[in-house]
Protein backbone atom coordinates (compact mmCIF):
# COMPACT_ATOMS: atom_id res chain seq x y z
CA UNK A 1 0.00 0.00 0.00
CA UNK A 2 1.41 3.41 -0.92
CA UNK A 3 1.87 6.34 1.47
CA UNK A 4 -1.19 8.17 0.17
CA UNK A 5 -3.46 5.19 0.88
CA UNK A 6 -1.93 4.78 4.33
CA UNK A 7 -2.42 8.47 5.07
CA UNK A 8 -6.05 8.37 3.95
CA UNK A 9 -6.70 5.25 6.06
CA UNK A 10 -5.07 6.85 9.12
CA UNK A 11 -7.03 10.10 8.67
CA UNK A 12 -10.29 8.18 8.26
CA UNK A 13 -9.65 6.36 11.54
CA UNK A 14 -8.87 9.59 13.37
CA UNK A 15 -11.85 11.45 11.89
CA UNK A 16 -14.19 8.60 12.79
CA UNK A 17 -12.81 8.35 16.33
CA UNK A 18 -13.16 12.11 16.86
CA UNK A 19 -16.68 12.10 15.40
CA UNK A 20 -17.69 9.28 17.76
CA UNK A 21 -16.14 11.06 20.76
CA UNK A 22 -17.92 14.33 19.92
CA UNK A 23 -21.24 12.53 19.40
CA UNK A 24 -20.90 10.91 22.82
CA UNK A 25 -19.89 14.22 24.37
CA UNK A 26 -22.84 15.93 22.73
CA UNK A 27 -25.34 13.75 24.57
CA UNK A 28 -24.77 15.90 27.63
CA UNK A 29 -25.62 13.16 30.12
CA UNK A 30 -22.83 14.18 32.47
CA UNK A 31 -24.01 17.77 32.60
CA UNK A 32 -27.65 16.70 33.05
CA UNK A 33 -26.54 14.69 36.07
CA UNK A 34 -24.65 17.73 37.36
CA UNK A 35 -27.85 19.81 37.03
CA UNK A 36 -29.63 17.25 39.20
CA UNK A 37 -26.90 17.11 41.85
CA UNK A 38 -26.33 20.85 42.25
CA UNK A 39 -29.90 21.28 43.50
CA UNK A 40 -29.10 19.31 46.65
CA UNK A 41 -28.99 21.48 49.78
CA UNK A 42 -25.50 22.65 50.67
CA UNK A 43 -23.99 21.75 47.29
CA UNK A 44 -21.93 24.86 46.82
CA UNK A 45 -19.77 26.79 49.15
CA UNK A 46 -18.45 30.07 47.74
CA UNK A 47 -15.23 28.28 46.76
CA UNK A 48 -17.09 25.43 45.06
CA UNK A 49 -19.22 27.95 43.19
CA UNK A 50 -16.07 29.71 41.96
CA UNK A 51 -14.49 26.43 40.84
CA UNK A 52 -17.69 25.31 39.11
CA UNK A 53 -18.08 28.60 37.23
CA UNK A 54 -14.45 28.57 36.12
CA UNK A 55 -14.63 24.97 34.91
CA UNK A 56 -17.96 25.45 33.11
CA UNK A 57 -16.79 28.67 31.45
CA UNK A 58 -13.63 26.95 30.24
CA UNK A 59 -15.57 23.91 29.00
CA UNK A 60 -17.81 26.23 26.96
CA UNK A 61 -14.80 28.03 25.48
CA UNK A 62 -13.27 24.65 24.55
CA UNK A 63 -16.53 23.42 22.98
CA UNK A 64 -16.80 26.60 20.90
CA UNK A 65 -13.15 26.30 19.88
CA UNK A 66 -13.72 22.69 18.75
CA UNK A 67 -16.70 23.78 16.65
CA UNK A 68 -14.70 26.60 15.02
CA UNK A 69 -11.71 24.37 14.43
CA UNK A 70 -13.91 21.75 12.78
CA UNK A 71 -15.45 24.39 10.51
CA UNK A 72 -12.01 25.74 9.60
CA UNK A 73 -10.72 22.24 8.88
CA UNK A 74 -13.65 21.56 6.57
CA UNK A 75 -13.27 24.93 4.84
CA UNK A 76 -9.60 24.19 4.20
CA UNK A 77 -10.37 20.72 2.91
CA UNK A 78 -12.88 22.18 0.44
CA UNK A 79 -10.12 24.38 -1.00
CA UNK A 80 -7.95 21.43 -1.96
CA UNK A 81 -7.62 21.25 -5.71
CA UNK A 82 -7.80 17.70 -7.04
CA UNK A 83 -5.51 16.75 -9.89
CA UNK A 84 -7.21 14.89 -12.69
Amino acid sequence: MDDHSNHIRDLEKKISALSDALAHLGKGTTLHELLRILRFPGYTTPAEFTFNVAILDTMLVQANALEKLGQDLLAGAKQVVTKQ
